[in-house]
């Protein structure tokens, strides 16, 4: 067998991944090698001692042995956290885990069976399966509230008549976990999918612990921007980018064909390193992190906060008006976590995130370009960012500067949607990446055994019916980590 050094160049335009069967497709055009032999492995069938218990062990495949080494729950269910109990006078909400990892491979009808038998005796309304890489736990409604004598008799029991797992307090607002950090934000994916959720649509994605900003990853994080020069090679290469989808049409009626003014390079080593973690993290979880660069288009007055702590899925609430922090800057969900007292009322369905509370992302330009608001006037600093064009930038005295983030994405491996919805509201309070196929007229097979980490949805280029598809390609991600800013780009409509 050949060992081969590759020359991959754009994904399906100089090779296609073909992931059902694990292998690229180079294009080799132009008559162009992309291909260089490097060694001749030559090998034999054999059998060992170590092969045969290595082929005893449950298949997850290479990847997920390697995730599963890494992680707490990724080989055997765990023994119970200490620190998991409950304070209340009663609860109906539970969390259990992690289980055997072996249910990874088997649906969530097979997860609720285990649940249930390790819960026998107890009335259950809902089983929601945790499903986080290596390992599986469980959020469970129970049908009537438990006392605390009760809980501490449940959470002696033994799992599989063999450990205690971990049974803990899930209710909104446990009093248990108030002023106590949440121990989510201190592990080592160092974020809480809870921060920003209050459980007004899913109960089980809200958190009860505190997330001070202090104890957030990117606390204290500084960015600055680099100039990328006019004529240099990723300066052709995002302006080339941006013209591929024009004009451009804007939410306030605008149509130009657009003319970049600057393009800045976002440094900020805290995030970089955050996006590295995660990249690892889906590589060994699903054997490749599938990365591509992507636009991103918001409320310019929210760039500073993005560029600090990297772009980050929206919250189930609206923005309170006097909020200091997120009020008056024109944004359907808030950008304070739930534990604001301004920001209160849920975020309910507007016609607005149509697959869920994610990072929206999209391939072509002109569709980022709809959802910039707000752009500056004039040479002013635009964005609000620390550092102002250069002169002799173009930019005449009044004419409105837009600004675009170009960002690199960490997909894994990406569950398409190329159907219309059943509703326009189906998939608005997906607060994670979870399988949406009741949502949808057709859909693919859900990976029980590897998850996936992103939606990519087709667009369906005017087939899409009104309000329940898209037109062109989005991309929504769930972990704030999967993306890094990369380039500020700025530009005018002309």
């Amino acid at each position: 067998m050949f060992l081969c050094k590759l020359l991959l160049g754009k994904a399906d335009v100089d090779h296609t991944w073909v992931d059902s069967t694990k292998y690229y497709v180079l294009k080799q055009r132009d008559a162009l090698i992309q291909a260089l032999p490097i060694f001749l492995v030559q090998f034999q069938p054999t059998r060992s001692a170590f092969q045969d218990r290595l082929l005893a062990l449950p298949e997850r495949g290479v990847e997920g042995l390697a995730l599963a080494v890494r992680q707490r729950g990724g080989l055997q269910a765990c023994e119970a956290r200490r620190d998991a109990g409950m304070d209340a006078d009663f609860t109906r909400h539970l969390w259990i885990g992690w289980l055997s990892p072996d249910l990874c491979q088997k649906s969530d009808d097979a997860v609720e069976e285990d649940v249930k038998l390790f819960l026998k005796g107890y009335a259950i309304v809902e089983v929601i399966p945790e499903r986080n890489g290596a390992r599986i736990g469980a959020f469970v409604l129970l049908a009537n509230p438990i006392d605390r004598s009760s809980f501490d008799v449940l959470r002696r029991r033994r799992y599989h008549g063999q450990i205690r797992i971990t049974v803990d307090d899930q209710q909104p607002g446990n009093p248990r976990c108030e002023g106590k950090p949440c121990p989510r934000l201190c592990g080592p994916s160092h974020y809480c999918r809870g921060w920003n959720i209050r459980g007004h649509h899913t109960w089980q994605w809200g958190c009860p612990f505190d997330h001070p900003e202090e104890l957030r990853a990117t606390f204290n994080a500084e960015y600055s921007l680099e100039h990328v020069p006019k004529g240099s090679a990723k300066f052709d290469e995002i302006t080339t980018e941006l013209l591929r989808s024009t004009p451009f049409f804007s939410a306030d009626g605008c149509i130009g064909r657009p003319k970049i003014v600057g393009v800045r390079r976002v440094i900020n080593a805290k995030l970089e390193r955050l996006y590295e973690e995660r990249r690892g993290f889906l590589h060994d979880k699903q054997g490749s992190a599938m990365e591509k660069e992507l636009w991103h288009g918001t409320n310019c007055k929210a760039l500073p906060d993005l560029l600090t702590h990297g772009l980050q899925p929206p919250a189930d609430t609206r923005p309170g008006e006097k909020c200091p922090r997120s009020g008056g800057r024109g944004m359907c969900t808030t950008l304070c976590g739930a534990n604001c007292s301004y920001c209160t009322e849920p975020h309910c369905w507007d016609r607005c995130h149509m697959y869920g509370l994610g990072i929206y992302l999209a391939d072509l330009a002109q569709k980022s370009h709809r959802y910039v608001r707000e752009p500056c006037a004039g040479s002013a600093s635009p964005s609000g960012v620390a550092t102002p064009l250069r002169t002799g930038a173009g930019v005449h005295a009044g004419q409105q500067v837009y600004s675009m983030l170009r960002c690199r994405v960490a997909l894994g491996n990406p569950y398409l949607i190329e159907g219309n919805l059943l509703n326009g509201k189906a998939m608005h309070d997906y607060c994670w990446c979870q399988d949406p196929s009741d949502a949808l007229e057709t859909s693919e097979d859900w990976s029980i055994a590897r998850g996936h980490d992103a939606f990519f949805v087709r667009g369906l280029s005017g087939a899409q019916k009104a309000g329940l598809g898209v037109h062109n390609n989005e991309y929504i991600v769930f972990h704030p980590y999967q993306v890094l800013p990369l380039y500020l780009v700025e530009y005018v409509l002309t």
